[in-house]
Order: C-alpha cells, then structure tokens, then sequence
C-alpha cells in the first residue's frame, strides 16, 4: 500500500524535525493511538531506520493533521478541533 503522505528522503532530513510517537503526539494536541492509526491507515509513516526507535517526520506528519482536519476533524461533536483550529495549534 502506497503511503499517502511519504516521507522526503533520508538525506534530506533535519534531525530537528523528528520525534518519537510520543513527541509526535504531543507536537499536534492528539493521541499516540491516532498517530499509530494513521501509520495503519497509510497515511504516515516511520522513518526507515533498522534497530532504531519509530520515527516521525514532523513536516510530513503535519500534512497529515492538515488531512485529517480538513475531513472533519474540526468537529466538536465528534470530539474534534475547534472551529478556527489550525494545525500545529494547541488543541482548545
């Protein structure tokens, strides 16, 4: 399965810009279970890296929260983000 939010090549990554699925949950106000959903779901992945620790691209991570907002994550009723959310904000 093709993953929907690739990320850039390895090379071309700054240290900087990843974090573990705690770091990556807490970067985006959501839950490591959402974070572990959408690497099931093909839309993020780890970074290919043998015997290390699972890896996020937080970049790329973040189009995926851009994603999920767009379909609706925004939705109180449904537990979601606030009108006026945006990514990378503290969740309301």
């Amino acid at each position: 399965m093709a993953v929907r939010y690739p990320n850039p090549p390895l090379h071309q990554i700054n240290p900087d810009d990843l974090a573990d699925r705690a770091g990556t949950a807490e970067a985006f106000s959501i839950s490591e279970s959402a974070v572990k959903k959408w690497v099931m779901l093909g839309l993020i992945e780890a970074l290919p890296i043998p015997g290390g620790p699972q890896l996020y691209h937080l970049p790329t991570v973040a189009r995926a929260e851009y994603h999920a907002w767009q379909n609706g994550a925004d939705r109180p009723a449904r537990g979601g983000r606030v009108p006026g959310w945006r990514p990378g904000q503290a969740a309301a």
